[in-house]
């Protein structure tokens, strides 16, 4: 390897610390400097001080910085023509860039302007045997191949480095190195390019590059309704979805999910990939992974040379029956958590029920009113039971069954199950006796759901069957104008409307038309 060898990163800083992609590309030139060399990080905007401290903080031995107003926003041909100049002045070996949208721009025109070569989307370098010549790996022909690429005498040697690929170094506070200020006459520049306005768009989703559980799905789901099967585990074990390239071009997905040689790599604690035969170019991106999990219905599919467990099945035979399971592990959980909190006031388990409900909405990336607004429930409330302050009725159990899509019966033991069931006979009896009960689902006595026709005779208030239940009930007004009492609230329902409440809150409904009342009553009970 030659003395004195010059490393340079591009100091791609927007959305810094969120982006972690320069960090990275700094811990591998440092790999690659050794003892021997320096790495030099070229920094261009306005008031970045602070930023190229956290560069000499992770790795960096240098930065240039060339500081203007001008370069606020990023632009690819006056940057370019900057940095082409400062290359041409300090004769760098090697210029590396992050494989972002902008950096895919800038780092072509840059080794045009140059006369050098380009390697893109590396994921790998090393010297050759002498250890004078840079050697990298890209993903190539489609990505069916890594390629070997060296490159000609010509420096400097550029690359763009894919995100994901490589690891930052420890971030050290104490670390030393020299900031060098460089004056750019940018009058003189010319630019093709006015700015008329910038907006910053917010980015919903997590970083698929930083997520610590990826699911993924591949032309195996067969279509979109297959893949929305993929981003249902995903929100139900708090991960990020990706994709390969069959799923993106067909849009099941977006670009922004894409895993492989033109889209991001992955290091998740959890990888599972379903439908995904493992071609070398998505290999290549998901090599990092910790635990990987692959489903493909062809056992000798190449994606089960790099999985830890491999399962051999359709994927959408084996993802709705999958996310079942999971849905009732996941439900089964939270009871049990809340009966301990039930009984003892506090959860004796390392996660109580409040934190567990709030790491679900976290994981479902709800708010607290988004949680509020699918249960039914102030705001106040949720934070309420988040924070252990608050047991909850049984009620919210099932707005949250309901919410999920799990049968409630899930959170029951068989000893409760039974006795809803004899209570549920015993009611669904009462209630057909009774002349003011007509059942619209005969034989329905032991099912979760039911209906009925209730009538009321003009100015006068029904008579309540004592019968109590868990649950919801629903209540549709057929026909007439009718009053409903739900604890001290009043409520007037014409004909044609509908209200839902807990069917344990008490209540009371009055015809106050000169009509016969007829409504429609459907329980719904666990």
């Amino acid at each position: 390897m030659a003395k004195k060898l010059e490393i340079w990163v591009f100091g791609d800083h927007r959305n810094y610390l969120q982006d972690r992609l320069t960090l990275q590309v700094l811990g591998q030139a440092r790999a690659l400097s050794g003892d021997q060399g320096r790495v030099t990080v070229a920094l261009l905007g306005h008031q970045v001080e602070e930023i190229a401290k956290e560069y000499i903080a992770y790795g960096a031995q240098r930065i240039l910085i060339v500081d203007d107003s001008k370069l606020t926003s990023y632009r690819a041909d006056l940057f370019t023509t900057i940095i082409s100049h400062l290359i041409q002045e300090q004769k760098p070996d090697i210029f590396l860039l992050g494989s972002s949208e902008f950096g895919k721009e800038l780092a072509p025109r840059i080794a045009k302007r140059l006369g050098v070569g380009l390697s893109a989307d590396c994921v790998s370098f090393d010297w050759d045997e002498q250890g004078e010549r840079l050697t990298a790996c890209s993903p190539a022909f489609g990505g069916n191949f890594l390629a070997r690429i060296v490159w000609s005498t010509h420096r400097p040697y550029m690359a763009t480095v894919s995100s994901g690929t490589f690891s930052e170094r420890p971030y050290d506070q104490a670390a030393h190195g020299e900031i060098v200020r460089v004056e750019k006459n940018l009058e003189g520049v010319s630019s093709k390019i006015k700015m008329v306005s910038s907006v910053r768009q917010p980015h919903q989703a997590g970083k698929l590059e930083d997520a610590k559980i990826v699911i993924a799905g591949g032309r195996g789901v067969k279509n979109s309704e297959g893949f929305n099967y993929i981003r249902e585990l995903a929100l139900l074990l708090g991960g990020e979805v990706g994709a390969t390239r069959p799923a993106v071009d067909a849009h099941w997905t977006s670009h922004e999910q894409l895993i492989g040689q033109t889209g991001k790599s992955v290091k998740p604690e959890l990888f599972i990939t379903c439908g995904t035969s493992g071609a070398v170019q998505y290999t290549a991106a998901i090599r990092r992974a910790g635990t990987t999990v692959a489903v493909n219905r062809d056992p000798r599919a190449p994606v089960f040379k790099i999985a830890d467990f491999g399962i051999v099945a359709d994927s959408l035979s084996f993802l709705p029956a999958f996310i079942t399971e999971i849905k009732n592990h996941l439900f089964r959980e939270i009871t049990d958590l809340y009966r301990i909190q039930g009984t003892t006031g506090r959860g004796k388990k390392s996660l109580s029920f409040g934190q567990r409900i709030k790491k679900l909405r976290e994981d479902h990336k709800m708010s607290v009113v988004d949680l509020a607004e699918k249960t039914g429930q102030p705001p106040e409330m949720i934070e309420q039971v988040e924070a252990d302050h608050l047991t909850p009725p049984v009620s919210f159990l099932l707005q949250l069954s309901e919410a999920l899509q799990i049968d409630a019966s899930t959170f029951l033991t068989e000893q409760e199950k039974i006795q809803i069931d004899g209570k549920r006979q015993e009611g669904f009896i009462k209630r057909t006796q009774n002349y003011s009960y007509r059942t619209l689902t005969p034989g329905a006595a032991d099912k979760h759901l039911r209906a009925f026709m209730v009538t009321i005779d003009p100015k006068e208030k029904h008579k309540i069957v004592e019968y109590k239940h868990p649950g919801e009930e629903f209540i549709f007004v057929y026909k007439g104008e009718l009053e409903l009492t739900l604890e001290s609230k009043v409520f007037h329902l014409k004909q044609g409307e509908t209200i839902h409440f807990n069917s344990e809150t008490k209540h009371k409904l009055q015809n106050i038309s000169d009509e016969t009342c007829e409504l429609i009553v459907t329980l719904y009970t666990p």
